[in-house]
């Protein structure tokens, strides 16, 4: 009796030390900090939307990101899938989901291969993607709540660090069945401040 105490114990500790060591997997510093690129997005209701970039975590999301936001290309860009207490997509060029600059870039997270430590939690910065990794483009979402069962499977590369109530307040936007909203909302403008980052052209490949 006492040896089979012993082994559920013994496996209980195991349990929670592996619980553990997964979560330290995806244990980045983030905050605020003046030695991370930070952009600042505006919406067509003119509300802002603070976000830290982090390219030690994922650099050639980061450097697609910033050469997107450098060309323009995420000006009258769309929000265009909204889950209320989930999260909010932007950045689609069309508005229908399925908008993209006309090339991917490589899907920058654990399970593709990739070092990134970044938890996916409320206000994480991700790329979205299709069913397939290795299709990022120019859509993004920002998370309203702890997603932290996504780890590893999305490209994390920012957080929210002012303006999460804009986001937020998305959430009770009238949709339609697709979760797209009703009346547009789009990005005026991404403005960019390095704070000494210097950006490298991304990585790129067409679509077939």
């Amino acid at each position: 009796m006492k040896k089979i105490f012993m082994s559920i114990c013994l496996m209980s500790i195991i349990v929670v030390s592996l619980y553990l060591f997964k979560d330290t997997l995806f244990a980045f510093n983030i905050g605020k900090s003046n030695n991370y690129p930070v952009v600042t997005v505006v919406f067509s209701n003119n509300k802002e939307v603070v976000i830290e970039l982090y390219p030690s975590q994922a650099p050639n999301t980061v450097n697609n990101f910033l050469d997107l936001a450098d060309q323009g290309f995420y000006e009258y860009t769309f929000v265009s899938r909204i889950i209320p207490g989930y999260f909010v997509q932007a950045g689609d060029p069309i508005g229908d989901g399925y908008g993209y600059p006309g090339y991917y870039i490589e899907s920058e997270c654990k399970y593709n291969g990739t070092s990134n430590s970044i938890s996916l939690t409320r206000g994480t910065v991700s790329m979205a993607r299709g069913q397939d990794f290795n299709t990022e483009g120019s859509q993004f979402f920002i998370l309203t709540q702890d997603a932290r069962h996504l780890n590893g499977q999305y490209s994390a590369f920012g957080k929210v660090i002012s303006g999460m109530e804009v986001i937020d307040n998305f959430g009770t936007t009238e949709l339609d069945s697709d979760y797209q909203p009703k009346q547009d909302i789009f990005i005026k403008e991404v403005k960019v401040e390095l704070n000494g980052y210097e950006p490298q052209a991304p990585e790129v490949y067409l679509a077939d």
